[in-house]
């Protein structure tokens, strides 16, 4: 049987110690300017925002600065603060003497459907203690470096100061190498690389990483970051078909959509990274998929894939499951022949494999583990 394969990149791929460097170096930078070497911040915390479904480091790390924030201001609330989130670091702790508390908690909010965490957080009236306007700075428009201070800072440490001035034809603010090309590793050894490169499977990509346009597009790459494709890369899988949020805004642009509402857990990723992994064109792909989330039909497009196949998904959180998940249902209504198998990966994380756990998701510890133990 046909196989198609959805392989997520971070905690899939390759084992993501690049965002996790620029995150901490991002909240330590903001640190410094009040005066602290670093907050207290640890992997516990990462783990409790992923389990509450904040995958992206552009949600993390502003929600944690804000967390930071607003226990200080709980004590030191007669600070007269500016709205530029810089400017606001600097005051805080020319005012509190560098003062970071320890053990704080990112408070619970619900993530609204169809719009980022920081935006949820932010229309709830998160973090009460920070002043309307430098909350708004700090949480509104996350996925924007032109408006979005901790999302430019953490992109220079994440690309490197030269590849972010290049991707967003920005100067840079800081001077630093890329830490995704110091700090990320490959999970893929060449034996599983053999197994997943075989006549019958169709491999795709589908990932929150930022990434550029659809491959034969002819437009501008201003604006967007290839940090998928550095991945595939890294992992010898270059050429497979990619949906990487560069797609997703791409497309969303054109289409007047907001890109959240296309990324995963929605069925639009999946709809399209299926469709990319068997006919290897990305472009075609995203428009047959948003035409689905259009019309509620799956297009004659869709016809290219074969009645009878397999589909296959390897996630180390929910949001690629559910996204599978779904497509697969909707393939299956409009009469093609689907098996869903959903594979969790967790390297290690006991966070992760509760959440499998929970949802019923068969998971394992490492790749090796996936091949010995499904057949692929």
């Amino acid at each position: 049987m046909t196989k198609i394969i959805l392989l997520d990149i971070d905690g899939v791929l390759v084992t993501p110690g690049g965002y996790r460097a620029a995150l901490h170096s991002t909240l330590n930078h903001f640190a410094t300017l009040m005066g602290s070497p670093h907050f207290d911040f640890h992997e516990e915390h990462i783990a409790d925002l992923e389990r509450r479904g904040i995958f992206s480091e552009w949600d993390m790390v502003p929600i944690l600065l804000a967390t930071a924030w607003n226990d200080i201001l709980s004590t030191w609330n007669e600070i007269n603060l500016p709205a530029d989130v810089t400017s606001a670091a600097i005051e805080i702790g020319k005012r509190t003497n560098g003062y970071i508390s320890h053990g704080i908690k990112v408070p619970k909010f619900e993530i609204l459907p169809n719009i980022y965490p920081t935006e949820s957080a932010l229309q709830q009236k998160c973090f009460p203690f920070i002043p309307e306007n430098l909350r708004q700075s700090l949480l509104h428009d996350s996925r924007n470096v032109h408006f979005s201070a901790t999302t430019r800072l953490f992109q220079h440490f994440s690309l490197g100061s030269k590849t972010f001035s290049k991707a967003y034809n920005l100067p840079p603010e800081i001077e630093t190498e890329s830490l995704l090309h110091s700090h990320d590793v490959a999970n893929l050894t060449p034996s599983i690389l053999n197994k997943l490169i075989q006549p019958n499977i169709y491999l795709a990509s589908i990932t929150a990483r930022p990434s550029a346009p659809p491959r034969n597009v002819d437009t501008s790459h201003i604006g967007y970051a290839p940090e998928a494709e550095k991945a595939l890369e890294l992992v010898g899988l270059p050429n497979i078909p990619l949906i990487g949020y560069g797609r997703l805004e791409y497309i969303a642009k054109l289409q007047n959509l907001e890109p959240s509402t296309l990324l995963k857990p929605s069925p639009i990723h999946a709809l399209a990274g299926t469709l990319a992994a068997y006919t290897n064109d990305e472009w075609g792909a995203l428009q047959a998929a948003v035409d689905w989330q259009q019309t509620g039909k799956l297009n004659n497009v869709f016809s290219l894939l074969p009645n009878s196949f397999e589909l296959i998904v390897v996630e180390d959180t929910m949001g690629g499951i559910r996204s599978v998940q779904s497509a697969g249902e909707i393939f299956q209504k409009a009469g093609f022949d689907v098996n869903i198998k959903t594979i969790g990966l967790i390297s290690g994380s006991k966070a992760k494999a509760l959440a499998f756990e929970k949802a019923r998701i068969q998971y394992f510890d490492t790749w090796e583990e996936i091949i010995t133990n499904i057949e692929i």
